[in-house]
């Protein structure tokens, strides 16, 4: 959840008209100079675009850029946030290198207020292995269904909106916390039909930073860089909820190490990253 309140100057005028994921990326525009998107009031906090949206509209314009599509599948995505975007944005996609197993692409993102985004985008074909080692299980927990969503509330930010979140660990997103650790189902509410790495990272980021649950008084808070890997070739949950955990065992002077985990409805492991944050606090 990138938030760029605690140090980025300027605001970014955006419009009020509501947009689901799929209006977003149908509505793209190619130009000599990008590709063009608009980001609306609904996918904003605060001053900036939702994290999550400025990952997945870069990923959007490096698939169309490579011909409409992934080479292979995506492994990995590294995100840089360096200032706030909205409204009308424009992505520069670029390939940096194909070999016969892999391709690597980029793309910078910015909009009036200036240079907001940059992404490096890993894509790999699977091989064979001698090497099978998958020993992260996935937490028990109720199922989804079982839970309550988080209510609509003012303090949250506007692309919470999108998402119907049921908290496991973190309830509501409570502060003065002992704990650095948010664990929540996550599902869309309006369930996008977009490309399914596009839709889950911009669905990856819907937690606040883990470090949010420790603060004791108020301040501001901003995930910097980002990376998130893949570990499946199309990721899928059977009835759209995914089980998103956040975790921060270092937040101190001013920053937050946090790891990242997702799992599909079947408890299969799906994603796993990690973010940098600034803490204002």
């Amino acid at each position: 959840m990138a938030d760029v309140t605690g140090d980025a100057a300027g605001d970014v005028a955006v419009s009020s008209a509501p947009t689901n994921l799929d209006d977003m990326l149908g509505a793209a525009t190619r130009a000599e100079d990008g590709w063009h998107y608009h980001i609306g009031s609904d996918w904003m906090q605060g001053r900036t675009a939702y994290g999550g949206i400025s990952a997945a509209l870069s990923l959007d314009a490096v698939c169309r850029e490579l011909g409409g599509g992934h080479p292979a599948p995506l492994r990995s995505a590294q995100i840089g946030f360096f200032g706030p975007v909205g409204g009308d944005v424009r992505v520069n996609p670029r390939l940096l290198r194909q070999s016969k197993s892999s391709v690597f692409a980029a793309s910078d993102l910015d909009s009036e207020a200036g240079y907001g985004t940059h992404a490096s985008f890993a894509f790999m074909s699977g091989r064979q292995s001698h090497i099978d080692h998958q020993h992260i299980t996935a937490p028990d927990v109720p199922d989804a269904q079982s839970l309550e969503s988080i209510p609509a509330h003012r303090a949250r930010p506007a692309f919470a909106g999108k998402f119907d979140m049921r908290p496991i660990r973190g309830p509501g997103f409570g502060h003065g916390l002992d704990e650095g650790d948010i664990l929540t189902w996550v599902r869309w509410r309006d369930t996008p039909a977009a490309d399914p790495h596009v839709a889950l990272l911009a669905l990856a980021d819907a937690l606040p930073p883990a470090a949010l649950p420790l603060f004791k008084e108020f301040g501001p808070i901003s995930s910097s860089t980002w990376i998130q890997h893949f570990l499946t070739d199309e990721p899928h949950s059977a009835d759209g909820w995914w089980l998103l955990h956040s975790h921060t065992d270092h937040a101190t002077r001013g920053f937050s190490a946090q790891e990242m985990r997702i799992w599909n409805s079947n408890r299969q492991l799906v994603s796993v990253g990690g973010q940098g944050v600034a803490i204002y606090a």
